[in-house]
């Protein structure tokens, strides 16, 4: 009885901290389906990403529908958000962390969105191999090493704001 609870406490704690360990292929498929149906939307919703950058007056004046396209790509994030966090756990601090490098990485004004997602699937790709890698005989949750370098650049982006005086 208590082995099982110490294996139940540990897997929530795999959980809680995000894991891609012992992931299969079986439970890719379930992924895939979803994927295959929320990126269309999201590419149809992140249209109106751009004239809602500049507010909500200037995008209804250039004729966005302001509120519709605010639901739409907020119902896309959670839905998307939902099936990464069904799949691995919550993940800590690449959300934080995509955007910001995504948008070093890529200048310009517009909305980095593909790129932050492709920054941080790299950020978590290159995570898990750290966490199975870095000690010999351990294998750590993928959210504990995104915690390890996300808290520290979190931390750097906060104080660079507050330097510049741009922070709250």
């Amino acid at each position: 009885m208590a082995r099982s609870d110490t294996t139940d406490a540990q897997e929530a704690f795999r959980w809680l901290t995000g894991s891609l360990n012992g992931r299969s292929w079986n439970q890719m498929w379930p992924l895939l389906i979803a994927l295959a149906v929320l990126l269309p939307l999201t590419a149809l919703a992140a249209r109106a990403l751009g004239p809602l950058q500049l507010g909500d007056d200037a995008a209804a004046g250039l004729g966005a529908r302001v509120e519709p396209g605010r639901l739409a790509l907020l119902g896309c994030a959670v839905a998307l958000a939902g099936v990464a966090t069904a799949a691995a756990g919550p993940v800590g601090f690449v959300a934080f962390v995509s955007a910001p490098i995504a948008r070093r990485l890529v200048p310009g004004r517009g909305a980095a969105l593909v790129h932050s997602a492709l920054t941080g699937a790299l950020l978590v790709l290159v995570a898990d191999f750290a966490a199975q890698h870095l000690l010999p005989s351990v294998q750590l949750p993928v959210g504990v090493v995104t915690s390890i370098i996300g808290a520290p650049y979190l931390l750097l982006l906060l104080a660079r704001a507050n330097r510049v005086g741009a922070g709250g």
